[in-house]
C-alpha cells in the first residue's frame, strides 16, 4: 500500500518548488487513479517481456519474481453458477476483471476437465462449425470459450455446460480507485485519513506514482516543464530496470 497523502504532498512540493502550478484535490484524485492504472497495466507488459529474459538465480533480484510479487495481491477467485444456454455471466462489476487467468468447471468430473481455453470469435466459429462428430471439435474435457459481451461481461462456452454448472474463475482484479479525502477549514483543504483511500500498489511504487502524476499534471496545470520532470524520472527508472 502507498499512502495517498504522502504522494500528494510530494507532488505539491515539486510543483510549487518552481511555481509550476497547483493541483486541486479533485484534479489530483483523477490523475492518481489514472497513474495507478497505468502502472498496474504495465505489470502485464513487464511480465510478458520478463518471460523472454534469462532468469536470475537470485529471486530477490529477478525481474519476473519482482513483478509477480507486486501483482499477486490482485489475484482473486470467483465461484460462479450464472450459466444459461452456454452463456456464463460474470457476477462482479465489469471493471473488477482486469485480466482473466483461467476458468474451469467445478462440477463432476472436474478432476479430468482442462481449464477453458479462450479463442477468438473466428476460431470459435470454426471449431464449433462441424458439431460434435468432428475430430477437431472441442470436447467436455477440453472446452473452449469466446468473449461475447462487456456490459455485463459474458463468455460463451463450448461444449455447452448444464445450466447453473459451477465454474471457478481466477482473475486479476483492478486496483481500487485512490482518493485524497479532505475537510475544508478556513477555506483550505486539510487531509482527512478517515475518508481517504490509499493506493493499492506495492509500497515500492510511491516514487513512480509521484513521477507519473507529475507528468500527467503538465496538462492540467498547463506547465509543460512540470510534466517533463515526471517524464524524465520515468525514463530514468525504465533505463535502470532494463539495464
Amino acid at each position: 500500500m502507498v499512502n495517498i497523502n504522502s504522494v500528494y504532498q510530494k507532488v505539491l512540493t515539486l510543483l510549487n518548488k518552481e511555481q509550476r502550478g497547483y493541483l486541486t484535490p479533485q484534479e489530483f484524485n483523477l490523475l492518481a487513479d489514472r497513474a495507478q492504472n497505468e502502472i498496474f497495466e504495465n505489470y502485464f507488459h513487464q511480465l510478458r517481456n520478463s518471460n523472454a529474459k534469462i532468469k536470475d538465480n537470485e529471486s530477490y533480484t529477478d525481474t519476473l519474481e519482482m513483478i509477480q510479487a507486486k501483482i499477486s495481491p490482485f489475484v482473486a477467485v470467483e465461484t460462479n453458477t450464472s450459466v444459461a444456454s452456454g452463456i456464463l455471466t460474470f457476477t462482479n462489476s465489469d471493471d473488477t476483471y482486469a485480466k482473466i487467468i483461467n476458468i474451469r468447471e467445478a462440477t463432476s468430473p472436474a478432476a479430468n476437465v482442462e481449464n477453458l481455453e479462450e479463442v477468438s470469435i473466428n476460431e470459435f466459429n470454426k471449431l464449433t462449425l462441424h458439431g460434435g462428430g468432428h475430430i477437431l471439435n472441442p470436447t467436455s474435457f477440453f472446452p473452449i470459450y469466446k468473449r461475447i459481451g462487456n456490459n455485463p461481461f459474458q463468455i460463451q462456452i463450448y461444449p455447452t455446460p448444464s445450466d447453473g454448472a459451477t465454474h471457478i474463475i481466477d482473475y486479476y482484479r483492478t486496483p481500487s480507485a485512490p482518493s485524497w479525502g479532505y475537510v475544508v477549514v478556513n477555506e483550505k483543504a486539510l487531509y482527512n485519513s478517515n475518508t481517504s483511500v490509499d493506493f493499492t500498489l506495492d509500497a515500492s511504487e510511491e516514487e513512480p506514482l509521484v513521477s507519473r502524476i507529475l507528468m500527467l499534471s503538465g496538462v492540467v496545470t498547463k506547465q509543460q516543464d512540470a510534466g517533463q520532470v515526471g517524464a524524465n524520472a520515468i525514463q530514468m527508472t525504465n533505463q535502470e530496470q532494463n539495464s
